[in-house]
């Protein structure tokens, strides 16, 4: 019975928050965002072309190459990549990346929740979770794939750590150990906070050495993204234009977290953001409650023996919705140069949300209605979901509008990279780059050899015969003794000449080695990760194999 039941909800889940999420509807919403279609697009590009794991993205910045996914938490692309890849289009994609973050997240924060508490207000707990305005905001007012997968593998990660310590299965741990690196890769910032957050956790529970193993095992399975991303940051301009952020702010007024005006705006300084950032009225007020039931019951009955991680979540509730207020200013300007890394203080939502959805679940009713239990529960459940669909709403565009605006060869070359300026190579003149960026007037600074689309240019007006042109691989015969190379020049452009492998000693204001020819050449440009990116590619295929090799030799010896 219990089974049906958490079938239904979650049927109705998918009913009334994926109403817009339909993959099938000739339509698309829009959101602040419009660079996910263009990125998923671009790291589609990279798998299409055995370019794994990608790491730029080819045709961005005039197609001058943008190493985006190489500092941008890949998880959600690995999903949506995944989705698109079976002929599915972008925009498809993108809501069933959505619809299934919402199905992971409410499946897996019930599963969480009801190692503590009852099965209703388990079911209870996860509705309140999946269903606040603060999910809506993510997925249909900013867009942002990678929060909305965080806050689905936030749960996911805490249970299967929380069941892969009493499990005799290796395979579990294997799973265990993969789910975690998901979670470390789904976003940049969240995944910075959570890695503490989960070797605090792991420390509390029975089984603590296995617990740190785990971990340990899912930093190794990682270490192809953080590796590159930590070392080679200094090749982009990220630092640089982190520190110019307004973090301060940011922080929201404590009525926001209330009520908010639904607006589809940004957020601004103060208390008057066109951007909502409600936590959830049902979520706030059962959380308090869930809150008030948890101190009855360890303080006064003394009852619960998994007090540590109980507390443990509290704390961090609690710590996550201040930091996120102007009440922590003090904080937040102690810590500012690591504060200002996270952009925004209202990123602290995710876990205030955890925290109150996860307290909720520790709501009773009176003793005397404890046969109306379930009904109350299963009809509280349902309200939440009905009451808060609301938010899950947004207007469309017709898809051949969302694919122009978003998904345009313009778009793409010219526009994308200016949202993430970021991860502009270092070898670029920001400033000047800045001024190619076209603007809402139509008005632009063109440069000549940006417009024709091909990847070596004469400078000396003499011939050049180009023979093959493709995102990673380029190759032409040139009688020019001197030439211009279309590429942002880093370490992962390989350059030869007659096939010498040469470093270019010369840099113009996009980066663009500029060559100087004795003679006519050959000249062959190859897109090729650097050898610490094989490295760490190496070490998380190697920690994979020895896990699963492992596995096979835990099968033989059970035997």
């Amino acid at each position: 019975m219990k089974r049906i039941i958490f079938t239904v909800v979650l049927l109705l889940v998918i009913f009334f928050l994926g109403r817009n999420l339909n993959p099938f509807t000739p339509t698309m919403f829009t959101f602040h965002d419009e660079t996910q279609p263009a990125r998923v697009q671009q790291f589609v590009l990279n798998l299409k072309n055995l370019q794994i794991p990608p790491r730029i993205a080819p045709d961005f910045s005039f197609k001058l190459g943008f190493p985006v996914f190489n500092y941008y938490s890949p998880f959600s692309y690995w999903v949506t990549g995944a989705i698109s890849l079976f002929s599915i289009p972008i925009a498809s994609a993108i809501k069933i990346s959505f619809l299934l973050a919402i199905i992971i997240g409410f499946v897996f924060m019930f599963k969480l929740t009801n190692i503590f508490f009852d099965f209703y207000v388990s079911l209870l707990s996860a509705v309140l979770y999946i269903t606040s305005p603060w999910l809506a905001v993510e997925i249909f007012i900013r867009g942002n794939m990678a929060e909305t997968w965080f806050i689905a593998l936030l749960p996911t990660t805490l249970w299967a750590l929380y069941k892969n310590q009493s499990s005799k299965s290796a395979w579990f741990f294997l799973l265990t150990a993969t789910v975690t690196s998901f979670a470390l890769t789904s976003h940049n910032v969240l995944s910075l906070i959570f890695l503490p957050i989960v070797l605090i956790y792991v420390l509390l529970l029975p089984n603590k050495k296995k617990g740190i193993l785990t971990v340990i095992s899912s930093l190794f399975l990682s270490a192809y993204f953080f590796i590159p991303a930590l070392t080679e940051l200094g090749q982009t301009h990220a630092s640089t234009i982190a520190k110019s952020s307004s973090y301060l702010d940011h922080a929201l007024c404590w009525k926001q977290l209330w009520t908010s005006i639904w607006d589809y705006g940004v957020s601004f300084s103060g208390c008057k953001d066109s951007m909502p950032f409600m936590i959830g009225k049902p979520q706030i007020v059962l959380g308090i409650l869930g809150l008030f039931f948890l101190f009855l019951k360890i303080f006064i009955f003394k009852k619960n023996k998994n007090n540590p991680i109980i507390f443990f979540f509290i704390s961090i509730t609690v710590l996550a919705i201040f930091l996120t207020t102007e009440s922590a200013i003090l904080i937040n300007k102690i810590f500012l140069p690591i504060f200002s890394m996270f952009q925004f203080p209202w990123r602290f939502l995710s876990f205030g949300l955890f925290g109150l959805a996860f307290m909720a679940g520790a709501f009773k009713i009176p003793k005397k209605l404890k046969k109306f239990s379930p009904v109350f529960f299963i009809a509280l459940s349902i309200f939440i979901v009905v009451y808060n669909s609301k938010f899950f709403i947004k207007h469309n565009l017709t898809l051949e509008k969302f694919n122009n605006d978003t998904l345009s060869s313009t778009h793409v070359k010219k526009a994308v990279a200016y949202k993430v300026s970021e991860y502009l190579p270092a070898t670029v003149d920001y400033k000047k780059w800045l001024l190619l960026e076209p603007q809402q007037d139509g008005s632009e600074k063109t440069d000549s050899f940006l417009e024709d689309n091909l990847f070596i240019h004469s400078l000396d007006l003499r011939k050049i015969d180009i023979q093959q042109n493709t995102p990673f691989f380029k190759k032409a015969v040139v009688d020019s003794k001197k030439v211009v190379i279309n590429v942002s020049y880093l370490p992962y452009w390989k350059i030869f000449v007659n096939d010498k492998n040469i470093i270019p000693d010369k840099l113009d204001y996009l980066g663009r080695p500029i060559l100087d020819l004795e003679k006519s050449s050959i000249i062959t440009i190859k897109y090729e990760q650097t050898l610490i990116e094989k490295v760490s590619n190496v070490i998380s295929i190697t920690t994979l194999l020895i896990l699963i090799k492992w596995i096979r030799l835990q099968k033989i010896s059970n035997r």
